[in-house]
């Protein structure tokens, strides 16, 4: 019975110094934003210097870090400026099945975020483009979502309005047919 006791204790005292010490957790979240500040500097000064393409590993690194931050602290507003970079980065990288999951993680973890018509715009025109074979049903779930934005111009409103209408032609048929009519 006091072996038990012992180790609980210890196990108790462990599991409190490793607990959220609130001055450790602000001293890492701003390091970890610091690196990913430093990274996308970096990358940023690198297109400034040249039209060549970002080396992978580059692009890999500063995934690694908005990923460590949004996995050390996925409740915080940074955490859903992480999620959405996550999102162009793979979107860039041609990775559209991890873009479309950040997109769906930033969108179920952080409703109300300030880009959400771009998210919600950038995964319809993922699944209708680029995803085959073509879902249309989670194109009409995501243009649905974006026609509940209330801040939605008219003319993109109706664009959208129109496209689900002819929902059933892929996306260049549609763009074919659009300008038939346009041409008439």
């Amino acid at each position: 019975m006091r072996k038990i006791t012992i180790v609980l204790s210890c196990v108790s005292l462990l599991l409190y110094s490793c607990g959220n010490n609130p001055k450790v957790d602000e001293k890492s979240r701003e390091a970890l934003k610091t690196k990913i500040t430093e990274m996308e500097d970096s990358i940023s000064a690198l297109q400034k210097k040249s039209s060549e393409p970002i080396p992978n590993l580059t692009s890999i690194e500063l995934i690694n870090r908005l990923t460590a931050y949004y996995t050390a602290f996925p409740k915080d507003e940074y955490a859903a400026d992480c999620l959405f970079k996550l999102h162009m980065k793979f979107s860039e990288l041609n990775a559209e099945e991890k873009a479309l999951e950040y997109g769906d993680t930033l969108l179920l973890n952080f409703p109300n975020y300030k880009n959400r018509d771009f998210i919600l715009e950038s995964m319809a025109s993922t699944y209708d483009v680029l995803i085959e074979p073509r879902d249309t049903s989670k194109i009409c779930y995501y243009y649905s979502l974006l026609l509940k934005e209330k801040n939605l111009p008219k003319e993109k409103r109706d664009g959208i309005v129109n496209r689900l209408k002819y929902i059933d032609l892929d996306f260049f048929s549609y763009i074919e047919m659009k300008e038939k009519v346009v041409s008439r």
